[in-house]
């Protein structure tokens, strides 16, 4: 629990009814949004920028805004009560064939986007919130993990007038500058800036292995920044996973490997499709299917061609797009393995998700990918596709491996131990800041009416079930 007062970040999660469902991203925020403003025993506000200048929201109406984004990202519906599962089956089975077109819903119309922005803010109570300058809490620490306001540095303005307040930032890896080739350019700009914001106000800077944190030191140390604060802890599982799955009857039989990321360069689907063409080629219709599970990303459609001009890889290869976390689970327990092929990665949380459900894993000899996987895992050179082709095919013929599932418990005392971690992470980087500045006189301020009070017991209640 934490003891210091907490201003955070909610920008991306003011943006979150955009999307049916959430990114990777998103569900890091809102796991740690959902623990600081359910068990914090000090004032918690939420700050984002707005018209208005950069503003601070109060506790409960955060609070309600989480409740409410929770409900219209539906993450704890049934993965076999959608039309995005019910396509995927479709495909699988041979009913309707694929054209490596990513079977999602339609995007949402500007109307519908309307509608769920303005329920989120009718959760909300409509508020105007009041300045950030002024009415966040004296001494508090500021969390940003959601990326948007570092790429935009005139948001975080404010900080300047507020040397009180720790900031403490969240950077998953430095990607886009150490391989630009996988990324867009506008990615690497946008890295570019907010390595710098973080270079200029960040006191503690959090990041998920050893690997990140130290490519992110070397990008900060190279602009000058050798001071921060850093915590290197592995992402935990999402409470979907506390559990096991039973696999589709419907899929019974049906032989398929899953690979689960944005559809972009540094993902390396490449690889895997040259296996595919190769194994539609000799086998037929008893060749394996390959099932992707992530958004669309940078150079999509080059990626994804190769499928759709080859007829026989098309009933072989599906794409799917927006599947919640149950039915992401339930389309791992089925699978013969999960595949992850990845040039670059600062983490991969999809293959702590698939070690959790006993499902094996072959991917990518990077650091990363060394740091997070168990002895379990087969580990292989990304551009070495000989090497993928013989253990793909080994492990469709029944050579996979048994591997044993963590147990729930396990699952339960890691994500228990990620947030007392950064809880006792960020009183430590306030420790050090009140050290640094020395005493500094009470700020006179209207936080102690609208912004601070305790939480309504529904809304905790609420938020406890995510």
């Amino acid at each position: 629990m934490v003891s210091v007062p907490v201003a955070y970040d909610v920008t991306r999660l003011f943006l979150g009814p955009l999307s049916r469902t959430p990114r990777g991203i998103d569900r890091v925020d809102f796991g740690l949004a959902a623990r600081l403003f359910r068990q914090s025993s000090f004032p918690c506000v939420g700050v984002m920028p707005t018209l208005h200048g950069t503003r601070a929201f109060s506790h409960h109406a955060v609070r309600r805004g989480l409740v409410r984004l929770q409900q219209l990202w539906a993450e704890r519906q049934g993965g076999d009560k959608t039309a995005i599962w019910t396509d995927l089956v479709a495909e699988l089975t041979g009913q309707r064939v694929g054209s490596a077109t990513i079977p999602a819903p339609a995007p949402l119309t500007a109307l519908q986007r309307a509608r769920r922005m303005t329920s989120l803010l009718a959760a909300t109570g409509f508020s105007f919130g009041n300045s950030a300058r002024t009415h966040v809490p004296e001494r508090a620490v500021y969390v940003n993990v959601g990326h948007i306001s570092l790429a935009m540095p005139f948001f975080l303005r404010w900080l300047d007038a507020r040397p009180d307040v720790t900031p403490v930032f969240m950077l998953h890896d430095v990607i886009p500058l150490d391989t630009p080739e996988y990324v867009s350019p506008s990615s690497v700009r946008h890295h570019a800036t907010m390595v710098a914001s973080t270079a200029r106000h960040a006191a503690g800077l959090l990041v998920t292995t050893q690997t990140a944190q130290r490519t992110v030191r070397d990008a900060l140390a190279r602009i000058g920044r050798t001071d921060i604060m850093t915590l290197a802890q592995p992402l935990p599982l999402s409470r979907v996973f506390d559990t096991t799955a039973e696999p589709d009857p419907a899929l019974a039989g049906v032989p398929y490997f899953v690979i689960c990321g944005a559809i972009e360069p540094r993902k390396n689907h490449e690889l895997l499709f040259n296996v595919w063409r190769g194994l539609t080629a000799e086998l037929g219709a008893k060749a394996p299917h390959l099932v992707i599970i992530g958004s669309p990303g940078w150079k999509c459609d080059e990626i994804l061609q190769p499928v759709r001009n080859n007829p026989q890889m098309c009933r072989h290869v599906h794409v799917a797009s927006g599947l919640s976390s149950p039915a992401l689970k339930r389309l791992l327990a089925g699978a013969i393995a999960l595949l992850m092929p990845s040039h670059a990665e600062g983490f991969g949380l999809p293959l702590i998700e698939a070690m959790r459900l006993g499902v094996p894993v072959m991917a990518s000899d990077i650091p990363a990918h060394r740091e997070v996987v168990d002895a379990q895992a087969l580990l292989l050179d990304p551009r070495d596709p000989l090497a993928w082709d013989a253990a793909i095919r080994h492990w469709a013929d029944g050579g996979r491996p048994q591997v044993h599932p963590r147990s729930r418990q396990d699952t339960v005392d890691e994500r228990e131990t990620y947030f007392s971690g950064i809880e006792d992470f960020l009183e430590a980087c306030a420790a050090e800041r009140a050290k640094q500045l020395g005493p500094v006189a009470r700020r006179t301020t209207a936080a102690g009416g609208a912004l601070i009070g305790k939480p309504a017991s529904a809304e905790s209640s609420a938020l406890d079930s995510f």
